[in-house]
């Protein structure tokens, strides 16, 4: 279920207010929703093509719900598929099947009228600024980002936006995808949650994805991590290999396990994905390898808080609007 930083400089007060307002809020999180987004995919309308996945696989699409305010993004994921081919499932004989839904995200069972496969088709309504431009294909550049850069720029700029978890604390808490759930150890300093990732359909081993979502908040992507937190990665990693072998006949030599830095969103979590799959493969600029998180906070406690970190992020993205303003990201 893959990148963003922000402007002044706050003094010790105001980041520990802050850090604790936002721990407050975090904290209220609501039920999920038990009916439906949309019932046939006549109701959905194509307002625009943001892009395609870069495995040819999935289309990404913007429009309209009929009878609902906002703009929804509709990913349609097949072995092959283009927009035409979408269009021809926006009709009343097309049949679909809730199979999961957490907040904004809906999942779909699609069988088109044509009688080929079923396609799985990820709604997303309302879908806010941010996530329409996730999935429109902009370019990207690469950023080093030093020590003072994040707590300057990515620091804040996370800060402003932990109320966007809401899925990712209906999970931990039990309200949604709780059939996903691979294992959970449940600790308020050292707790955690295995999930299949919604991209995998938990069936085909070599496209095994799951994402390991520690229980604590206030830890909010690498820059956090020290030796205090060594015992609860070690747990995580041990305990998450072994169960995806127990239950999935994988074993740990055939799994990546890694952050992503910047995350998508900036709640701790890690990946374990097969290595055979590509969409989970490991990017520079992107990924970062449990292993060397563990090596390198053990050689030096606060690594990641002092180390200068290079990743890409995309044009547009809320982040790199707060980039321009001072100038970081050099596109000629």
């Amino acid at each position: 279920m893959d990148v963003l930083s922000r402007e002044t400089e706050e003094v010790p007060y105001k980041k520990a207010k802050l850090d604790k307002e936002h721990h407050a809020q975090a904290t209220k999180a609501e039920k999920a929703p038990a009916d439906p987004v949309i019932k046939t995919m006549s109701e959905y309308k194509i307002t625009e093509l943001l892009g395609q996945g870069e495995d040819g696989k999935t289309v990404f699409t913007k429009g309209i719900i009929s009878g609902l305010e906002g703009p929804a993004v509709v990913l349609f994921e097949t072995n092959s598929i283009d927009l035409d081919r979408v269009k021809l499932f926006l009709t009343e004989q097309s049949g679909i099947k809730l199979t999961m839904n957490n907040d904004i995200f809906n999942i779909f069972q699609l069988d088109p009228p044509t009688g080929t496969n079923s396609i799985k088709t990820t709604v997303i309504h309302p879908a806010t600024p941010k996530l329409i431009n996730k999935f429109t294909m902009k370019p990207s550049y690469f950023v080093t980002e030093t020590a003072e850069m994040y707590e300057k720029i990515t620091r804040p700029y996370i800060l402003q936006h932990l109320d966007e978890h809401k899925w990712v604390y209906n999970v931990l808490e039990g309200r949604a995808e709780q059939d996903r759930i691979v294992t959970r150890v449940d600790d308020e300093k050292g707790g955690f949650v295995l999930a299949a990732d919604l991209k995998w359909d938990m069936t085909t081993m070599e496209n095994l994805y799951c994402l390991a979502i520690v229980q604590r908040r206030d830890l909010y992507s690498i820059r956090d991590l020290n030796q205090s937190h060594l015992p609860m990665l070690r747990q995580l990693q041990e305990t998450c290999l072994t169960a995806i072998k127990d239950k999935f006949r994988v074993p740990r030599s055939l799994l990546r396990v890694y952050f992503h830095y910047q995350p998508a969103y900036y709640h701790l979590h890690i990946h374990f994905a097969h290595i055979r799959y590509q969409a989970g493969a490991p990017v520079i600029g992107k990924s970062v390898a449990l292993n060397d998180v563990i090596q390198n906070i053990t050689l030096s406690n606060e690594y990641y808080k002092n180390a200068t970190l290079m990743y890409y992020i995309k044009d547009g993205h809320a982040l790199s609007t707060e980039l321009d303003k001072h100038n970081v990201i050099v596109r000629e």
